[in-house]
């Protein structure tokens, strides 16, 4: 089964001072007429699948695009902007960027050697291009930008040209910044004419490309722009070298805010063949170019957006000096993507249209968000995957809620959403402090995530090493040891031990690795981590305390021995807490779950391995933690000696745990996400429960209705 993302977990506060649709309306009445007024109408969304806005950045330097029957680009805005600028074949693959200040690292005819040149840059999370241009030999260029401006590019041409991995291979050429300045030296009717007379001028020694432009006067055109200066002194050199080798040629320089998709020819620097692509640069301030496939119903991928193919149109512009890359479809057929992004197919419909109706209300709450684009692809807002991750289903609840919407008596509501409450929704005041009347806390039939989990064996070897397997990898013995703990051994061999019982190489990776035949004990067992409940950690003490800092009034000079709970909301999640007793006092409650390390939901308890309670033979009782003298045993007439820095403790029902000497912490919790408003886990259990999705909807809004378009 696919798993479900966390949506709308980084969004802000609701602030309901404010209502963007419902201005004309009282809080006083709510007449239906009034409500069916304030439902904006969206025929089209614009989702952004790269964009700069200075607040949320994804950002690439280039994008590759193709489609199954090809692609046509356009110059939107243009007096001929319904004309097709350039067309590619069938599955034939080009990319996109912005036409900007670039750094040319080398130059040669070697392509072997621009590509070697290319993986070390990809290797130090560099996104180099190689351009390649026919002259009287063939020569390679691998660039790297743009950038914002020509001090930027030099600053970055620096700092790369000095990296061990890559200086060593840039002898023999002297990197050099390109710039947006062109010279127009003659506009054409066709693309053919263009590139002929550009290759002349290459012939020649000088760089020339074909563009297509928006000409100011007349119709656009195709014409041939020479050089790539970086400011007016090279482009006046440009032109005196241009008039020398072609005396009656065109000398007209490309104004700054004239719009043009200028066609280069890009190295496939991943195959084994130099074979190349068309790389369009988009220059001009306010330029735009859209992309679409050669049939309109046919989706067009995106290589840089884990190849995922959108429907509709892709428009190449930029946002706050970066590429933007943004995805105009048809507002249903983005709902339906979205609730197949968010949720999984064999789910009941009933929990499909809930979907449909909770994304629909939130896309349309939005307005403009990004400016240039209403929502973003990713779970800051909702899921997004494009027409790959369509089916049938969502598909058939997107018409049968065909413009339903959730609104109270001042509009359209925020319809919060998320994976799963861990059996109860928050109360609004639990997570952001402000009160929303339809966020209530309510129950939430959420244990469904869990259903089928494996079971993890917590173990811990005869040196000490403890953490979880996976259960397949382990088998009973039939031996126990002297406290009664069964011994089991691996049946595998590398078989990771790792600190919690769920599989992430990155944010969980193996502690250790077991063997064919090693033995351990097993002293407990957990359901593998899921969206309804979890285990985090142990994190270290010392790690945790820079995050904690941020958020005290006075920092923690010494060790984090405790941890406490001070306050818990109407759901039970965690609304304060303190750190060796200072109340911590983050922006929200809900940044609790940012402080220790990005915990699934604040509806949680902890164990300190390094703190633990000791009744003497007195009656006396210590507490022990992290900065305490050691404890010493003895049994019976034997030496005292110091306790182990790691024991294993048993209580009365012979369920164990771990205490040791360090001050670390294990987080357990339920729910994944928020808490607020819908768990889509919750919305799966109440359908299988028999709710029909308007009754999930209102279960998980308080008060509102459900009203059409």
């Amino acid at each position: 089964m696919r798993r479900l993302r966390l949506s709308l977990g980084c969004i802000q506060p609701l602030v309901l001072s404010v209502c963007v649709f419902s201005s004309s309306l009282t809080a006083a009445v709510w007449p239906a007429e009034q409500a069916y007024a304030a439902v904006p109408k969206m025929d089209k969304i614009r989702v952004a699948l790269f964009i700069d806005t200075g607040k949320y950045s994804v950002n690439t330097s280039f994008a590759t695009l193709s489609s199954a029957k090809g692609l046509e680009f356009k110059l939107a805005g243009a007096q001929g902007a319904g004309k097709t600028a350039f067309a590619l074949a069938d599955k034939a693959a080009a990319a996109v960027s912005l036409d900007g200040y670039r750094i040319s690292l080398w130059e040669g005819v070697d392509a072997a050697q621009a590509k070697a040149i290319a993986d070390k840059l990809t290797a130090v999370n560099e996104d180099p291009v190689i351009f390649q241009q026919a002259g009287t030999v063939m020569m390679f260029q691998v660039q790297l930008g743009p950038y914002a401006s020509k001090e930027a590019a030099a600053a970055a041409m620096a700092k790369v040209s000095a990296m061990p991995a890559v200086s060593g291979l840039l002898k023999g050429s002297t990197p050099a910044v390109h710039g947006p300045l062109h010279l127009n030296a003659g506009v054409y009717a066709t693309e053919a004419e263009a590139a002929q007379q550009a290759a002349a001028i290459r012939a020649a020694g000088l760089e020339a490309e074909v563009a297509y432009m928006d000409a100011a006067a007349g119709a656009p055109a195709y014409a041939v722009l020479v050089a790539s200066a970086s400011d007016a002194t090279e482009l006046a050199t440009a032109k005196q070298q241009l008039a020398a080798v072609l005396p009656g040629a065109a000398q007209q320089p490309v104004g700054t805010t004239a719009s043009y998709v200028l066609k280069r020819a890009q190295l496939d620097a991943s195959g084994g063949s130099n074979a190349a692509i068309p790389h369009f640069m988009v220059g001009g301030s306010s330029a735009k170019l859209t992309v679409s496939s050669g049939e309109a119903a046919e989706p067009v991928t995106v290589k840089e957006r884990s190849e995922r193919a959108y429907r509709g149109v892709l428009e190449v512009t930029q946002s706050n000096g970066k590429l933007a890359v943004i995805n105009e479809v048809p507002f249903e057929q983005y709902v339906a993507s979205v609730i197949s992004s968010e949720l999984n197919k064999d789910w009941p419909l009933e929990a499909l249209k809930a979907q449909a109706v909770a994304a629909r209300t939130y896309a349309l709450k939005q307005g403009l968000k990004y400016q240039i684009a209403h929502a973003s692809d990713s779970t800051v807002d909702q899921a997004y995957y494009g027409a790959g991750a369509e089916f049938p289903a969502a598909l058939s609840a997107v018409q049968a809620t065909a413009g339903e919407v959730l609104a109270d008596k001042n509009g359209l509501i925020s319809p919060l959403f998320y994976s799963n409450a861990g059996g109860k929704t928050a109360e609004s005041t639990e997570v952001w402090g402000n009160k929303v009347d339809y966020l209530k806390s309510v129950p939430s039939p959420d244990d469904g995530a869990q259903k089928g989990k494996a079971v993890w064996y917590r173990i811990v070897l005869p040196n000490g090493n403890s953490g979880y397997i996976h259960s397949s990898y382990a088998r009973d013995t039939g031996q126990k040891n002297a406290a009664g703990f069964p011994y089991y051994e691996s049946t595998g061999t590398g078989v990771a031990v790792r600190p919690a019982p769920y599989v992430d190489n990155a944010a969980n990776p193996a502690g250790f690795k077991v063997d064919i035949g090693d033995r351990f004990i097993v002293f407990g067992q957990e359901i593998e981590s899921n969206a309804y409940s979890w285990i985090r950690g142990p994190f270290d003490g010392d790690k945790l305390r820079e995050k904690i800092n941020a958020v005290l009034a006075k920092p923690i000079a010494g060790a984090l021995n405790q941890l406490e709970i001070s306050k818990r909301g109407e759901s039970g999640r965690v609304t304060e807490m303190k750190a060796n007793g200072q109340v911590m006092k983050p922006a929200n409650p809900d940044a609790l779950r940012t402080v220790f390390n990005g915990l699934p939901s604040t509806r949680f308890e902890i164990e300190e391995t390094g703190r633990y309670t000791i009744l003497g033979a007195d009656g006396t009782l210590r507490t022990q933690s992290s900065s305490s003298s050691p404890v010493t045993v003895a049994a019976g007439s034997e030496k005292p000696a110091t306790a182990p820095s790691e024991l294993y403790i048993m209580n009365g029902d012979s369920k164990a745990w771990v205490a040791d000497n360090e001050s670390r912490f294990v987080f357990r919790g339920t729910g994944f996400g928020h808490g607020l408003g819908m768990s889509q886990w919750g919305a799966r259990g109440y359908a299988e429960l028999g709710y029909d999705y308007k009754k999930i909807l209102q279960t998980y809004y308080v008060g509102v209705s459900i009203i059409k378009e």
